[in-house]
């Protein structure tokens, strides 16, 4: 099974390796690229694929549960209500409530979520 790196950081604070996530809870999730899309259970509540400066804050989307990231290169950087942040990789897909309640979004042009 291939799991791939989610970086998580509070906020202010440089992001730094955490625990992998891994695709398998996630098998059934249908979500074509380029799209970070979210889910709660199996049902899709949205799809972005517009890299932005800043935050999109979410609404149908707001604490979803898994968040799947079909990009090749660039990042989905999440905002969280208690002042976390994630980044989802490339291909990469996260169980958010092991975080907190997603509220935001930023697509990123780095795998890393920098810049």
């Amino acid at each position: 099974m291939a799991t791939a790196g989610v970086l998580v950081a509070a906020a202010g604070a440089l992001m730094a390796p955490a625990s992998s996530a891994s695709a398998a809870p996630a098998q059934g999730l249908a979500c074509d690229y380029p799209y970070v899309c979210f889910y709660v259970g199996e049902g899709g509540v949205g799809k972005f694929k517009d890299i932005t400066p800043g935050w999109q804050t979410l609404t149908r989307s707001r604490g979803a549960e898994y968040v799947v990231n079909t990009r090749h290169d660039d990042g989905a950087l999440l905002h969280f209500t208690n002042g976390r942040t994630a980044c989802v990789g490339p291909g990469a897909t996260l169980h958010a409530p092991s975080i907190g309640t997603v509220d935001k979004l930023r697509i990123t042009d780095s795998p890393q979520c920098r810049g």
